[in-house]
């Protein structure tokens, strides 16, 4: 059964050049336990997914159609208290950005206790232990120490582990992860992916993770959708959509991931660049990037072709 259920979501930005049309008919669902991958070029709507989501998109963005439900819970149609309440204790977000996410004048450990305080019910004494124990469960060294400390005493890294902390203090049904990795050294991403990973599919933690490494969504997650210029264009099972990737845009991506067996020179890169979002564009949005482009792409919708069960592409001449 699906944790989270988005259906057919449009979203567009107001801005003084024009209207950008960041999202058009996105549709996927993550299931309790499961960590669904997000990949994509940076600028293809991944990111604005997540903040619609959680409702954190600013007041250009509107939402022109869609639905999304979390627990059978209508997320836009919701109450602002009634998505305060929620956010925190049933849905939490890891952001890209820790420095900008973090409070700068309120120590680490204080940050933490405020979101135990509002959604995790316990006693004002048992606060500070329970923020020092989230802290420990991402390998802070000397949790008590950099509990006291404020984010600028701390490296991107220490931010970035705080930062997930925080989302995981209280056991959410839903978490969406961010580029949760960025400014980790490999060891430590290790360390978070495998804590994700086990809270996921442990405490029945649904993830929406966002990256743009195909290599670390092909680890650690169990189906994986491909975005490009704000259209999902192919969800498959991780080990599927490896093997057999049916959409020219999958395929570009995979051939420009680098894996260690690959030369320098052996790296494909995709070419042209991500369309201009605020012109008319064809039903493929990928069209004019594609090799195997014909003319019926320019002409009428684009059809989901389901390849095998659970494999769906949206392309008229998948591969």
């Amino acid at each position: 059964m699906a944790q989270l259920e988005i259906d057919n979501l449009s979203v567009e930005f107001r801005t003084r050049h024009g209207v950008v049309r960041a999202l058009e008919s996105v549709s996927f669902s993550v299931a309790r336990g499961e960590i669904l991958g997000v990949v994509g070029e940076s600028g293809s709507g991944k990111s604005v997914t997540a903040y619609t989501v959680m409702a954190l998109n600013d007041d250009a963005a509107e939402i022109t159609s869609g639905r999304i439900t979390m627990g059978g819970i209508d997320l836009l149609a919701a109450r602002p208290e009634a998505l305060r309440e929620l956010r925190g204790r049933e849905m939490a977000m890891i952001f890209q950005s820790p420095r900008t996410a973090l409070n700068p004048i309120r120590k680490v450990g204080k940050q933490i206790e405020d979101v135990l305080q509002e959604h995790a019910n316990l006693p004002s004494r048992e606060l500070k232990r329970a923020a020092i124990e989230a802290l420990a469960r991402v390998r802070i060294p000397d949790p008590e120490r950099r509990a006291e400390a404020y984010p600028f005493e701390l490296s991107g890294g220490m931010c970035q582990r705080v930062m997930i902390a925080m989302a995981l203090a209280c056991a959410p049904s839903v978490l969406i992860a961010d580029e949760p990795t960025t400014g980790l050294d490999v060891t430590t991403q290790a360390v978070i992916m495998d804590l994700i990973r086990d809270m996921s599919h442990t405490a029945r933690m649904s993830t929406l993770l966002i990256t743009h490494d195909l290599g670390l969504a092909g680890e650690y997650c169990d189906r994986i959708a491909v975005m490009h210029a704000g259209h999902i264009v192919e969800i498959a099972a991780t080990e599927t959509l490896l093997a057999h990737p049916a959409h020219p845009y999958t395929r570009q991506l995979l051939a420009a991931t680098p894996v260690p067996e690959t030369r320098l020179d052996g790296l494909m890169s995709i070419p042209g660049q991500l369309p201009d979002l605020r012109k008319a564009l064809p039903p493929c949005r990928f069209s004019g990037r594609c090799e195997r482009r014909q003319p019926v792409c320019d002409e009428s919708e684009l059809p989901w072709t389901e390849l095998s069960p659970g494999h769906v592409v949206r392309c008229r001449f998948p591969l």
